[in-house]
Formats: structure tokens, sequence, C-alpha cells
């Protein structure tokens, strides 16, 4: 993995900070927490760029996390959703520019909100809707719970306490007939992003008040089933609406407007459900015990859908 120096030597080398302003202190790299290795660049405080290799998960289970994230940014530029591919840094990492905004985890005005939902929605039907290259662009990993064994990166999480309600739970009848189900609706026919979540949509409101968003992260997207990420939207957007707001129907009614393919299904709520719950479980460990409970209650309820 290369080293802060080292990255600074590349973003020199490729014109992205020039080098008097390193020598001057100007610019620094700094580590970003993510579940694989990313860097940023700053330059006088803002962000200039992104690099990511790959972390010890995406080893363990041998996944090329840089060669599809750089697959899928360069398959989608024309729809200027996403960070701009400024360079390939070999096969170990990945550079990309950095989109302007923040998090929408750190969104709270109902104001802007409501129409990053809207606006979500939308992104999310262009990116579905965007026709596939027939080379270049892999097929989306299946999400864990439709696998015939946990990943090796998460077998370390079973022997927690924390985790035994949802390995618990894929025991449950109900929930294995939800599972079976959404295995059989897994046909890699549309791009999609693989992990939409509150830290991979990026918010920006413009002088003239115009809310847009940005989808970073596309290390686990390709030719997937967009019915995951759609569920992974409308789950994301009801913990984040505000009272009296329906964040995740307006998501879900702009994502139609726009010819968006997917439905919302109950066996990929239940999917999405389950994948929140671990991801509690393990973050929070006993802290999370209530909402991973809420959680896996949700899932419970989908996979009763189906079984009706």
């Amino acid at each position: 993995m290369a080293s802060s120096p080292s990255l600074l030597g590349a973003a020199v080398r490729h014109g992205l900070v020039p080098a008097r302003d390193v020598r001057a202190g100007l610019v620094r790299v700094r580590a970003v927490s993510r579940s694989n290795a990313v860097h940023v660049i700053e330059h006088d405080g803002a962000p200039v760029g992104y690099v990511k290799q790959a972390g010890e998960a995406a080893r363990l289970d041998g996944d090329d996390t840089v060669g599809v994230e750089a697959a899928l940014l360069g398959a989608i530029a024309p729809l200027h959703l996403a960070p701009t591919l400024i360079l390939q840094g070999g096969s170990g990492s990945v550079w990309m520019a950095a989109l302007p905004g923040e998090e929408l985890s750190s969104v709270r005005d109902p104001a802007v909100l409501r129409p990053a939902a809207v606006d979500l929605g939308r992104a999310l039907a262009r990116l579905h809707r965007h026709p596939i290259a027939d080379v270049g662009v892999p097929e989306a990993p299946r999400p864990w719970p439709l696998l015939d064994r946990l990943p090796p990166s998460m077998e370390g999480g079973t022997g927690r306490s924390e985790a035994t309600p949802i390995l618990d739970a894929l025991t449950d009848p109900t929930i294995q007939r939800a599972l079976d189900v959404a295995r059989t609706q897994w046909r890699p026919h549309h791009l999609v992003h693989g992990d939409v979540s509150p830290g991979n949509v990026i918010v920006h409101t413009s002088s003239s008040g115009d809310v847009r968003i940005g989808l970073i992260d596309l290390e686990l997207g390709g030719k997937g089933c967009p019915e995951h990420d759609l569920a992974s939207a409308a789950a994301m957007l009801g913990e984040f609406s505000p009272g009296g707001v329906d964040l995740a129907a307006l998501c879900l009614d702009a994502y139609w407007t726009a010819c968006g393919p997917a439905t919302l299904t109950a066996p990929w709520r239940c999917v999405r459900a389950l994948l929140t719950a671990w991801q509690v479980a393990l973050t929070h460990g006993e802290d999370g015990t209530p909402d991973v409970a809420r959680i896996l209650g949700r899932a419970v309820a989908a996979a009763e859908e189906v079984r009706s």
C-alpha cells in the first residue's frame, strides 16, 4: 500500500498540486474512514482529489475493488453523477476528483433533504437506465445474505455476541424463503451502485439554492439488480425523514417518474435490513442492540410479506 509521502509525490507528478505548495506545507494527505484505504489530497484545506487502495477486507475476499471503481467511474462518466476519474495509479490504486458538497449523513435541514431525496431518485433512475458496455464493467457482487457462506472478511464477526441475532435470523424459514426469492431475482442487466448509504451520497447546494446529489464509493457496483439500490435508498431515507416528511416516498416517486426500472419489493427490503443490522451490530456493539432488534423486525416483516 502506498504511503502518504508517495501519494503526495504522485499528486505532484500528475499535476494535482504544485510542488512549491507541498514544500510550503499547503498540501497534506489525510486518511478517510472507509472500508478500503482511502486518502484525500487537500490543497490549502480544500479536497482536490481522492485515492483509493484495496483494504484488508477486499484482500481477504479477493475483491478487485480498485478495478471495479475505475471501471464504473469510466462507464458512467457521461452521467456526471460520480467523481471524475483523473488517473489510474497502476493496478493498486484509483484516483478521482473531489465532489463538492457534504455527505447526506451530515445534512439536517429539511429544505435540503427534500430536494436531495428527489434528486437521488432521479440519479438512480439514470444510473439504472444507462447502457451497459459490452466489456469492462464487471458483475456486481451479490449481497452477502444471498451467498451460501459469509465472506472471509465477515467471519471474524461471527464470534461476537452482537452478531448472534443476525446469524439466527438467517436460519429462520420465513427469512430463508425471502432470500431464496431475492436470489431468483438477481439478474445483472442494469448498472447499479451496490452500496447506497448516507456516507456514499454527496449533497451539494449551489449559490442559487439548487440541490444536487453525487454518488461515491462504487466499489460494490457493476452489473446487478437495481431492486437492491432502490431498497437501500428507501430504507436509508426512511431513517432520515424528519417529522411529517416522507423522504423515501419523494425518492421513489422521482425514480419512477424518471422511468427507473426497479420496483420496491419485500425480498429486497429484507436483504437490506439484514445488511444494515450487521453493520449496526459490529459498529456499535452492545449499544446498538435495540437498533439491531428494530431492524431485524423490519426484515421479518418484509419476509412475511413474501410468505403471504
